[in-house]
């Protein structure tokens, strides 16, 4: 059996302890009879480290996929507030959501409003919060769902037993390229690593008033086309979640086990292919944005010993995230994804130079408008 060391390192654990350590607890304590997709409503605090914004409500955690490769999202209120911080937030700063301040006890906190926001920016607690979490569960909290704390363990998720059914479950969170070393019991170290890849960024704006069963089938139906048109050619689905009133789909090409000298073609026509099927057959979505952009990041897995996900990172990865945004409603591509492409000039077309937050250089940026049969043929 497993046992935690030190900060968190697991020794001689099941293997279904190391595939639990790529997926929240969520998911790794959900139904595992509910069919898919399904919404389940909960309330909860949401915090954003990489915008340093903090929200709290009704949320909603919404279950996607089919048999093959399945993908949790959490959508609501709370979510469309603190992706608004990151507009607001600015270095060493923290921002509270209107409703998150709305439950704070707001004796204790000095607070800058900011202007024509209902957020507000922390600039200090004033006294140590006495909060106790125990007292709380032995009073009023006795009717709240919660996990019993632990204090020799980080995460009760690195003690499971073996299960087949969760294992098996549990795999379909998880890509491939992460599967095969924990399957071969080989140190997750070997992927981390400075490589060549191409990115795809797919947003889709829904047009407004959805409920939340609503945005969960139309995620459930795009993550099913995108993730035929991406693994088609040869790409992975890394992950998904809710961004700025959307949802976003992070596509890659060129993983370990994965690399063809052509993946920038094929990305750009999968990329193409996601933006017409979204159009053509998702109703409730207003505009489609994809953002490829091709270059050296860094791949691997990121996290504590006993929580973490396979991503990847850099100025590449970046770009293609603020392709999608200020490009609405087309496939946009760096001069990179262009080159190395190898396909005619005249399937894209020069954009517009736009100020992107984050963004230096970015270089000559295309629109890339091929036709789907023509694409076919060439790489044929």
């Amino acid at each position: 059996m497993g046992w935690i060391k030190g900060e968190g390192e697991i020794e001689d654990s099941y293997k279904i302890s190391k595939i639990a350590a790529h997926v929240p607890d969520l998911v790794v304590y959900s139904t595992l009879t509910n069919d898919i997709p399904y919404a389940e409503n909960f309330h909860g605090v949401l915090l954003f480290a990489d915008v340093s914004g903090i929200s709290a409500g009704k949320l909603s955690k919404v279950i996607v996929g089919d048999e093959i490769s399945q993908y949790f999202v959490v959508i609501g209120r709370a979510v469309d507030e603190v992706r608004l911080a990151e507009g607001l937030a600015v270095a060493s700063t923290i921002i509270l959501s209107p409703n998150a301040w709305e439950l704070c006890e707001r004796d204790n906190i000095a607070i800058d409003p900011i202007e024509n926001e209902r957020a507000v920016k922390v600039r200090y607690i004033k006294r140590e919060p006495s909060f106790s979490v125990e007292k709380y569960q032995d009073s009023i909290g006795t009717s709240v769902e919660h996990d019993k704390v632990t204090r020799e363990c980080v995460r009760r998720a690195s003690r499971l037993m073996p299960n087949a059914e969760l294992e098996k479950t549990l795999r379909k969170y998880i890509m491939k390229t992460v599967l095969q070393k924990i399957d071969d019991d080989q140190p997750l170290e070997y992927l981390s690593e400075m490589r060549p890849a191409t990115i795809v960024f797919v947003n889709m704006q829904f047009k407004g008033g959805e409920s939340d069963q609503e945005q969960c089938m139309t995620i459930h139906q795009a993550a099913i086309g995108i993730g035929q048109q991406i693994v088609k050619h040869h790409g992975r689905v890394n992950k998904v979640f809710m961004f700025d009133k959307g949802c976003t789909f992070l596509c890659l090409f060129g993983l370990p086990g994965d690399k063809r000298e052509d993946e920038s073609a094929h990305a750009l026509q999968a990329a193409y292919g996601v933006h017409d099927l979204c159009q053509k057959e998702i109703r409730s979505l207003k505009t489609v944005s994809v953002g490829v952009t091709t270059g050296p990041v860094f791949c691997g897995v990121v996290g504590h010993p006993v929580r973490h996900e396979y991503t990847v990172i850099g100025r590449k990865v970046n770009l293609a995230a603020r392709l999608m945004m200020h490009y609405p409603g087309v496939v946009s591509c760096d001069s990179e994804t262009c080159y190395y492409s190898k396909l005619p000039a005249f399937y894209f077309n020069e954009l517009p130079k736009k100020a992107m937050k984050g963004v230096k250089n970015p270089g000559v940026l295309y629109q890339f408008m091929a036709n789907k049969q023509q694409m076919y043929d060439h790489l044929m």
